[in-house]
């Protein structure tokens, strides 16, 4: 009789066991990017949203400098993909439809951001407050396929493009492809050479403008990446420069688009016993914030986290359904 309660008991926690390992299996796509996207996001509110919903470019905090458009164009995709409201921000925006629709008319890339944030934030781009911002951005189509003039801005317009259920002009793609370098990277825009940003985004943009994984330009970038990736795991802005949020964002943002596991700590991204996830994650702060190195120590900032939020929530460019 002992015997057989002895085996019965082990059979429970045998079960038990189980049933947590289940559990956790269940909740791994919960933990841990998307919580920390949440506590950023919620940062992100608590301290930098003004009392009118809107955000400043300057970002030095909820008060501290006036609300403008291109500062709340930059929170709104980090709160959609935190699934945090956006309407405070919206509402904003539609209050300053004039200063939105003057900067996209203006540029390209800013043309292409203002569609794939209001596409993020689940209203219609193309008749958002009664303006077509789709047809700004399409406006900015230049002969020679640009839409801007480096190929960050150019990568968010087509971008922009395909979130909006429009077709990357062929033009538009191959400007981007004759704009990389030999090492397989694109600069970005202002000096820096082998920027992993702006191959990071072309990356992006060129798989949603329909090229494959296994496309030359595509390939070649994937491999200036991995050859760019620091010994933690991260990536920085240029070659010589240490990794940072920002840049490391927006390449793991490009390894989702190409289906890569993120959060493999094994494999050809792995570093450390670590994964691109992890590597992201090291940037967050107790606060919740993402954080930079401002040559006096890493301080909690208002660019590396909203950049830093669709990538830890798990999401690439242009937001999937």
């Amino acid at each position: 009789m002992m015997h057989k309660r002895r085996v019965a008991s082990v059979i429970v926690l045998l079960v038990a066991l189980l049933l947590a390992a289940v559990g956790c299996s269940a909740g791994g796509d919960a933990a841990p990017g998307p919580a920390s996207a949440a506590r950023a996001a919620d940062w992100l509110v608590a301290t930098h949203q003004n009392d009118d919903g809107g955000y400043s470019s300057f970002s030095a905090g909820a008060g501290a400098a006036p609300s403008d458009v291109v500062g709340t164009i930059d929170a709104l995709p980090a709160l959609a993909a935190a699934e945090v409201d956006t309407a405070p921000a919206l509402d904003y925006l539609r209050a300053h439809s004039a200063d939105l629709q003057a900067a996209a008319i203006g540029d390209g890339g800013q043309a292409g951001k203002i569609v794939l944030a209001l596409d993020a934030a689940g209203v219609d781009p193309a008749g958002f407050e009664g303006h077509d911002y789709v047809a700004d951005l399409a406006a900015h189509l230049g002969d020679d396929g640009a839409y801007a003039g480096d190929p960050f801005k150019q990568a968010l317009a087509m971008l922009g493009l395909v979130a909006a259920g429009q077709e990357v002009p062929a033009a538009a793609a191959t400007w981007l492809e004759g704009s990389q370098g030999a090492g397989g990277s694109w600069d970005d825009g202002f000096g820096t050479l082998d920027n992993a940003d702006a191959t990071a985004m072309a990356i992006m943009s060129l798989l949603a403008a329909g090229r494959a994984a296994d496309d030359p330009a595509v390939a070649a970038a994937v491999d200036f990446l991995a050859g760019a990736q620091a010994a933690e795991g991260g990536w920085g802005y240029g070659a010589g420069l240490p990794a940072s949020a920002n840049s490391t964002a927006v390449v793991v943002q490009a390894l989702l688009a190409l289906g890569e596991d993120v959060t493999a700590t094994e494999g050809r991204w792995a570093k450390a016993g670590g994964s691109p996830l992890d590597a992201l994650l090291a940037f967050q702060g107790e606060s919740g914030a993402f954080r930079a190195d401002f040559g006096d120590g890493p301080a909690d900032d208002f660019y590396s986290t909203v950049q830093a939020i669709p990538a830890a929530a798990g999401h690439t460019l242009p937001p999937q359904e």
